[in-house]
Parts: C-alpha cells; sequence; structure tokens
C-alpha cells in the first residue's frame, strides 16, 4: 500500500516581494499599492494647505493700493488709477505692487538723470563751439557786438520768452543760433540807420522777418 507524502507547502505568490518595488515609475506615478495608498493621503481638504517647503500664496489684490510718492515727484491721479487697475487685474498683493512700484521708480529716475547728463554735455559742446569762433567770441564770452546784435532781434521780435526759451532748451549756446541772431542784428541796425542821399521811399523798408530776410539773402524771385 503506497502511502502519499504529505503534501509540500509551497510559498503563495500573493504577496509582492519588497524588491518590486524598484519597478516603480521614476516620476512617481504609480498605480495602487500601499505606497500609493499612502502618498494619496491628505490629498482632499489637505491640499489648501501648503507643504513643507513651499511658500504660501500671495494674499491677491486689496481693494485700494497704498502709494507714497518719493519726495518732490509729482503724481498723476488718472495714471496713477490705471496703473492700480492694472496691478489689481494681475493679482498683485499690496507688498508685490510696493516693489514693482520702487523698482520702476528708480529705473526711471535712472533714464532721466542718463538723459540729463547726455543733454548737458551736449549743450556744453556747442558752448565750447561758439566759444571758438572767432567771429562770434574772443574766447572767453561773446563779443559785445554779437550781444548787441543779438539784443536787437530780442528787442525787436522774441522778447523775453524767446531768451527764455533759448537758455531753457540749451538752444542759446548753439553757434548757428548765436550766428544766426547777429547775422539778424546787423540787418536790422542796417534798416534803421539813417540813409543819407536816397529817396524817402528807402528809408521806410519793413523791419519784418521777410524784410530782413530780404536784405541779408536778396530777392531771389526778381
Amino acid at each position: 500500500m503506497t502511502t502519499e507524502a504529505p503534501a509540500t507547502t509551497e510559498p503563495t505568490t500573493t504577496e509582492a516581494p519588497a524588491e518590486g518595488a524598484d519597478n516603480a515609475s521614476l516620476l512617481g506615478g504609480q498605480e495602487g499599492g500601499e505606497q500609493a495608498e499612502t502618498s494619496g493621503e491628505g490629498v482632499g481638504d489637505g491640499a489648501e494647505q501648503p507643504g513643507k517647503g513651499e511658500q504660501p500664496k500671495p494674499e491677491g489684490a486689496p481693494e485700494k493700493y497704498e502709494f507714497t510718492p518719493p519726495e518732490g515727484f509729482d503724481v498723476d491721479q488718472e495714471t496713477l488709477t490705471g496703473y492700480e487697475d492694472l496691478a489689481r487685474e494681475a493679482g498683485l498683493s499690496q507688498e508685490q505692487f510696493a516693489k514693482v512700484t520702487e523698482y520702476g521708480l528708480k529705473y526711471f529716475q535712472d533714464q532721466l538723470g542718463k538723459q540729463a547728463e547726455i543733454n548737458s554735455s551736449r549743450e556744453m559742446g556747442w558752448r565750447k563751439a561758439a566759444l571758438g569762433d572767432s567771429d562770434l567770441s574772443d574766447g572767453k564770452a561773446l563779443l559785445p557786438e554779437v550781444m548787441q546784435n543779438a539784443g536787437k532781434v530780442f528787442d525787436q521780435f522774441g522778447g523775453d520768452d524767446l531768451r527764455k526759451a533759448l537758455a531753457e532748451t540749451g538752444a542759446g549756446n548753439h553757434p548757428a543760433v548765436i550766428r544766426t541772431l547777429n547775422q539778424i542784428g546787423k540787418a536790422l541796425g542796417a534798416a534803421n540807420a539813417p540813409d543819407v542821399g536816397k529817396p524817402a521811399p528807402d528809408t521806410k523798408r519793413g523791419n519784418t522777418f521777410e524784410d530782413v530776410a530780404s536784405r541779408i539773402y536778396g530777392n531771389k524771385g526778381s
């Protein structure tokens, strides 16, 4: 009689070996298993709370941004309102708004300062060129007769407004401007000088720009 050998108990295959974890996705996209369930815990309500190492979300745009302009800085309210609307549309918090505004103001102030330096250097170049012109200057200042001739033009036409415009723009230092005023002043002086031995109509010539230009450059149309 044959006796049956007791059945050998084989290990079941229902339990995955620990080595199976090496097959998980390197990107963390593992499906099922305790590891996936563990990583999924806290995803629901806990998603609203920032995790470790994460920065809290911006508080969002306030109803009204606080802005204090730098001393001596004039603010156009309409422009500021439009700027605030853009910041609010972008969702900038008060802190973000302050940082962006501070940087923008500093940038434009720097640019304006650089432009002012460029303008000043250009005007100094004009001034140097004018003082170096022996027909206009003795090297230190404009010749007295040049000042007198330019003064005639101011008195006759532009007055203090013209003087102010030339000073504010720096054009009063430009050799071409000084030379032109000098020539016009000479023509005005010649027009106002008494005419001796000439017919009476010649003593009544006009002093408009057209008349002066005609006497300087001639009547090309005739």
